[in-house]
């Protein structure tokens, strides 16, 4: 039986999904969307023929294993409600709230009402921070000290920071500063246009999280990075007895050297390979550090990768309770991107304290 996914929403991160859940569509399938007006329900119509509804009581009354929320930060909350009213199980945007009495009512919410939340982080589902991940696990690097990431904005970098750093909810002091500075810019979701481009001013923010245990984060992004052909996106994860840099992975051998190699892709569809095209997995020196569960179905890119295992995660939770990217997960980094925001406006170190959301965890 087919998984039936509603929406709620129709912009840019929904048409995402759509695409995703399209690819899939042997196992998943739109069960409704919901839009706020007849102009845009109509616009849809052609594409998902008596699926659209602008009409939110008619949308909440189709058959729905679980409903994807993905509306601006300031509506969120009135949405989420009416979902949870009718328990249905919902898989909110990230972040789940614009500010921290937000986030408050948003886990108010779930304890109101029992409800059942995840929320739609999928960085770390993405093959490359998947393969970062194994490498902790398997204990290859030793026990990790610090790590710096620069390769995604705000809650998603303290995300996969928090993940790496295995920091839970402890507490934190946060310190940082943002700088202004020129580059081109040239690309972005529309495309890649150098004719149009122009130069502006690119914010980038640097910011120190230290630990209650020692260990520390080391923020650093700019916005352009996610796009910019001049701005590169780097991640550098430092333990006892190794280290990984971006795609450099160093480790302690057997003998008397360090064994050293680079995290290779495993792309079919390239110099006459007819298999097919897409990731099949990542390698380093010969060991299978990740590997891609969608390449037999659809050719999918890093990040549709990592939508469709939010999208299962969050179907083996409403079958098992078995949680993917937890609620409280999302509202604590959340939390402390709002935080470091504070940190870098006022010029002064804060601290970010146990939040409500942490009691039961």
């Amino acid at each position: 039986m087919k998984t039936r996914i509603g929406l709620v929403g129709a912009g840019w991160r929904a048409q995402g999904y759509l695409k995703v859940i399209g690819k899939l569509g042997n196992r998943m399938e739109v069960s409704g969307i919901y839009v706020r007006s007849r102009e845009r329900a109509a616009q849809m119509e052609p594409t998902y023929p008596r699926k659209v509804d602008w009409n939110l009581h008619t949308f909440l009354e189709r058959e729905h294993d679980f409903v994807m929320l993905l509306v601006p930060r300031e509506c969120a909350l009135f949405y989420l409600e009416k979902l949870l009213e009718r328990g249905i199980p919902v898989l909110m945007e990230t972040p789940p709230g614009d500010g921290i009495e937000q986030l408050r009512q948003c886990y108010a919410l779930k304890r109101q009402y029992h409800g059942r939340i995840q929320v739609a982080e999928q960085y770390f589902l993405q093959p490359y921070h998947s393969a970062v991940q194994n490498v902790l696990v398997r204990g290859m690097i030793g026990e990790v000290s610090n790590m710096t990431i620069s390769m995604m904005h705000d809650y998603h970098g303290i995300s996969i920071m928090r993940k790496i750093l295995s920091s839970g909810f402890q507490k934190c002091k946060i310190f940082g500063k943002a700088y202004n500075f020129p580059v081109f810019r040239h690309c972005g979701r529309e495309g890649l246009d150098m004719l149009k481009g122009e130069v502006v001013s690119d914010k980038r923010k640097r910011a120190d999280f230290v630990f209650e245990n020692g260990k520390a984060g080391f923020f650093d992004f700019s916005g352009e990075q996610y796009f910019n052909y001049f701005r590169t996106r780097h991640i550098n994860v430092q333990g006892e007895c190794g280290e990984i840099y971006d795609t450099r992975l160093v480790i302690k051998g057997d003998g008397d050297f360090p064994l050293s190699g680079e995290i290779i892709r495993d792309e079919l569809g390239q110099y006459s390979n007819l298999e097919g095209c897409g990731l099949r997995r990542l390698t380093w020196n010969g060991r299978t550090l990740y590997e891609n569960l969608y390449y037999r179905e659809a050719y999918l890119s890093d990040d549709e990768i990592a939508m469709a295992g939010i999208l299962d995660g969050m179907m083996c939770y409403v079958r098992t309770g078995k949680e993917v990217y937890p609620l409280e997960e999302a509202l604590q980094d959340t939390y402390l991107y709002l935080m470091m925001d504070r940190a870098i406006e006022s010029g002064e170190e804060v601290e970010a304290c146990a939040a409500d959301w942490n009691v039961d965890r």
